[in-house]
């Protein structure tokens, strides 16, 4: 089965849509600035991302879970460069911002911090099950 695989993809497609829709199309939200929520939802959208691309990349079974970890980490953050860069064309009417890159990255970073944790529960879990 490849649901997480699945799931990464259509999760990266959303981060696209919305880190690609032209700035007139977005909506002002003056609460959200006064509180920096911005910061806070591109590191919980890569955060999402990283996690998402992590249990995709388990499903293939091969690997190491720090080459998983790893992979999804730099897989992560360079798909949030990749939309901060994007995010620099001028019909698009947004720009790419380094401060958005670092909420991305600590983001992802979060997310394979706690998906480390998880597999190391289950882990554990499964060994007092077995003894």
């Amino acid at each position: 089965m490849h649901h997480y695989r699945l799931a990464a993809l259509a999760w990266a497609l959303l981060i696209a849509f919305l880190c690609l829709t032209p700035g007139k199309a977005l909506p002002e939200w003056e609460w959200a600035d006064l509180l920096s929520v911005d910061k806070a939802i591109h590191a919980l959208i890569f955060g999402v991302f990283a996690v998402l691309l992590a249990f995709g990349l388990r499903e293939r079974a091969a690997w190491t879970e720090s080459r998983i970890l790893w992979t999804a980490c730099l897989g992560s953050v360079a798909y949030g460069g990749l939309m901060e860069v994007l995010q620099e064309i001028p019909d698009l009417g947004r720009q790419g911002d380094w401060v958005d890159l670092t909420a991305n990255t600590v983001g992802a970073v979060l997310g394979l911090i706690w998906t480390r944790r998880r597999w190391n529960r289950q882990r554990h879990t499964i060994h007092r099950e077995v003894a």
